[in-house]
């Protein structure tokens, strides 16, 4: 029997989308974290989030309008439904590359305001894209994508744990202005990032020798690796299990390999086994002018409590303190 994956790529990355529907206007939830010493601060935001499937689902309001976003680290920018807040007679600015082919950008629209949970911009540019093929797949409802422009000045920690966004906010060298608080969390170790663009990219090791450079992207249901990571590399690291079917923001759809990617580490951090989809990365590199070896998604992301510090280009690990 095989599976129905959808798969999409705007932006960066390939992002496999499982929609939750949204419908009229809710006030956003306002989470109070009370700590022994009352201790708050504005420069560390925390967004409560749920899983559409294994996507992070938040609410954001765009001007007066509410509803579901994935928070997508494969995106570039803000990304809304056309469909919602598209006009009549708007026309294609760009394509963006995708596995399944291309991602078609229905133009631009100026949003006054942009509110996700305390954190508030104003006066930004998001691009209109067609999702209403994957709307219609899933019989659900996306307002959009939160991608790497709103959250730029920020460190991200995801916590799939306790089901927590912790956006840290940074000086211009990545500093944070008030650092993750220690009685929540204590940092187990971590790993240098390449980031190219929106793009970070962490080394993982498979052996004493063997390594590969992978895409860091929380819009990732499954792992992606190339189908030019070579044989041996393949027989030794990833156990073949079915084959499942790859569709995405293009139209079309493939069929590729589904199984498990084995013992990875990143630095002395050895991995579990993840679930993995083997396919071309060759139009997404090309597109973006990388030379990602796989990517990194939900299947990584979910392991322990992990920040990405863009600025510092630094990976962290986390254990959690507090009961």
């Amino acid at each position: 029997m095989k599976t129905i994956l959808y798969y999409s790529s705007y932006g960066l990355l390939p992002i496999f989308f499982f929609y939750a529907g949204f419908s009229g206007r809710i006030e956003p939830q306002r989470d109070f974290v009370l700590t022994e010493g009352g201790w708050i601060t504005p420069n560390i935001i925390r967004v409560p989030f749920t899983l559409t499937g294994t996507l992070i689902t938040v609410r954001a309001r765009i001007d007066s309008v509410e509803g579901n976003f994935f928070f997508d680290t494969g995106a570039s920018g803000l990304l809304l439904n056309y469909r919602h807040f598209g006009r009549q007679g708007e026309l294609s600015a760009a394509d963006g590359g995708s596995v399944t082919g291309k991602v078609r950008v229905m133009g631009s629209t100026r949003i006054d305001t942009f509110l996700l949970d305390n954190h508030l911009s104003t006066g930004i540019t998001a691009e209109l894209i067609d999702l209403s093929h994957i709307e219609r797949a899933k019989k659900t409802d996306l307002a959009g994508l939160i991608g790497y422009s709103v959250f730029r000045d920020f460190e991200v920690l995801f916590d799939y744990g306790t089901s927590v966004l912790m956006l840290v906010r940074t000086d211009a060298a990545g500093n944070p202005i008030d650092p993750v608080p220690d009685w929540e969390y204590k940092p187990t170790g971590g790993a240098a990032l390449k980031v190219s663009g929106h793009i970070a990219m962490v080394w993982l090791g498979f052996g004493s020798k063997q390594g590969k450079w992978f895409g860091l992207d929380s819009g990732a249901e499954q792992n992606l690796l190339s189908t030019g990571s070579g044989k041996r590399f393949l027989k030794n690291n990833f156990e073949i299990r079915r084959r499942v079917k790859l569709r995405g923001m293009g139209q079309e759809s493939i069929e590729v390999l589904s199984g498990v990617l084995q013992n990875a580490r990143v630095d002395t951090f050895a991995l579990k086994p993840m679930a993995t989809l083997l396919t071309n990365l060759g139009e997404i590199n090309a597109t973006y002018e990388t030379r990602l070896d796989g990517i990194l998604g939900y299947e990584f992301l979910s392991q322990c409590p992990v920040s990405i510090n863009y600025k510092k280009r630094r990976l962290t690990f986390y254990r959690q303190v507090r009961p």
